[in-house]
């Protein structure tokens, strides 16, 4: 979440205090700039295209990806148990506990994770190393996850559902469970078949090891992943792609619009309070540029000086700087021979570097009131702990790390900041549909 930030031409701090510019005094109606400015922030538009997955609107496949959504059956053992405080799913050792709900649940009182609460970072297997982002409007980000580890959206789950720390599986687990469970589904959504040699029973089903994945480093020793052929691991790694594709497609439909800023911007003044309008005001002077837009994210990265502290959060994170190399090296990027359109141009001259040490995407503030903790440990509890941070012109960042001189104080009374959470809090859109959170997994 960024809020302070100037635009590339500022060069003085913004004061949002009562001589700032731009900011009239509390209880003003707004001036024209600044309701041609607030149009800009809504209504929210459709769901945008993504060229790389042509299944993104199928309803097959978004039929397919809400099964597999909370299909907890091909997750791994559990690492971390259920102390009673923690929100972990059972004993440690038991498998079949966690699913994509588990963390991100997509219904009312749960834009974002259900494993954060009550601790910083989420909790699948194992504890994270970050606190899980919201589902719903995720389709409006260009860059998915806290520093742009992915370019498309389907390409997320497929490194969820092999990370140890959170659903600790396998794509050759992921092929066997859509044989055995969705074959039916699978093979109405997709134009290739699921191999028959994934049947346990299949007389060359050894072709099909039950558990594997390409080993961590060329140094490693081969596991059953190695062992098969290229043209099999081929088959696996279009069934896993497929797998991510349904996800996406379902993640697709869950969108929250019509929230009571929405109102307001179309003509219902009495749907924000008047406090939220000063609010408003106050964003519009102070925090726009960074989040801008109907998704209010600029879909860029910006390093903040968040200080890594809390229950579990990791000494250091390196952000964006941390996640470039993953993402350019993985075979299921936008360039890739599993990505449906090889010419978007998205990784165009992006490399690593080290001014994106650091650095994480601005966070959409639609939901934000649903979405404690705040930041990509949840080092903040409450808005206002957050509102506040950015007060200050945000934190201190350790050596190695320049914080983004767009961040600047803000002079912000008490009472103007709990103006600006009042706005952030008119943000809340309406819930999603109850049929499309409802667990359909067999």
């Amino acid at each position: 979440m960024l809020l302070g930030c100037g635009d590339d031409q500022q060069e003085t701090p913004v004061d949002a205090g009562a001589d700032a510019p731009g900011i009239d005094a509390p209880g003003d109606p707004l001036t024209p700039a600044e309701i041609a400015a607030m149009k800009l922030l809504s209504p929210l538009p459709a769901v945008p295209a993504d060229s790389t997955n042509q299944f993104a609107n199928n309803v097959k496949a978004a039929t397919l990806g809400q099964m597999l959504f909370f299909d907890k059956s091909y997750s791994g053992a559990l690492a971390v148990a259920d102390d009673g405080t923690n929100g972990g799913l059972g004993a440690a050792g038991s498998v079949g506990k966690v699913s994509c709900a588990s963390c991100h649940a997509a219904g009312s009182d749960g834009m974002d994770d259900r494993r954060t609460r009550p601790n910083n970072v989420s909790l699948g297997t194992d504890y994270g190393t970050r606190n899980a982002l919201a589902v719903v409007n995720s389709s409006f980000y260009a860059w998915t996850n806290w520093a742009g580890r992915f370019d498309s959206q389907w390409s997320l789950p497929l490194a969820v559902a092999e990370n140890a720390k959170i659903m600790k599986s396998t794509r050759l687990e992921i092929a066997h469970m859509l044989y055995a469970k969705y074959r039916t589904e699978y093979n109405a959504t997709f134009p290739v078949a699921l191999d028959s040699a994934l049947d346990p029973t299949a007389t060359d089903a050894a072709r099909f090891p039950a558990v594997g994945k390409p080993k961590a480093a060329a140094a490693d020793p081969d596991g059953p992943w190695e062992g098969m052929t290229q043209a099999d691991r081929d088959i696996v790694n279009t069934i896993f792609a497929n797998y991510g594709k349904a996800l996406q497609a379902y993640m697709r439909t869950l969108v929250s619009r019509d929230a009571p800023f929405d109102r307001f911007v179309s003509g219902d003044r009495a749907a924000i309070s008047p406090a939220a309008v000063n609010g408003l005001k106050i964003f519009l002077a102070s925090c726009v540029r960074c989040h801008s837009g109907p998704n209010f994210a600029d879909d860029k990265f910006h390093a903040l000086g968040v200080a890594q502290t809390g229950p579990r959060v990791p000494a250091a994170d390196l952000g964006r700087f941390q996640d470039v190399p993953g993402l350019l090296g993985s075979p299921f990027n936008s360039n890739g021979n599993f990505s449906d359109d090889k010419l978007t141009g998205r990784l165009t001259n992006l490399t690593q570097q080290a001014a994106q040490t650091g650095q994480f995407r601005t966070k959409s503030l639609r939901n934000v009131a649903q979405s404690a903790p705040f930041m990509h440990s949840g080092q903040h509890a409450t808005l206002a702990d957050v509102v506040a941070f950015y007060n200050t012109g945000g934190g201190t960042p350790p050596a190695g790390i320049t914080k983004d001189p767009l961040l600047q104080p803000l002079a912000l009374s008490p009472q103007q900041q709990a103006d600006l959470v009042a706005f952030l809090e008119t943000l809340t859109g309406a819930d999603v549909s109850a049929e499309l959170v409802t667990d359909t997994s067999k």
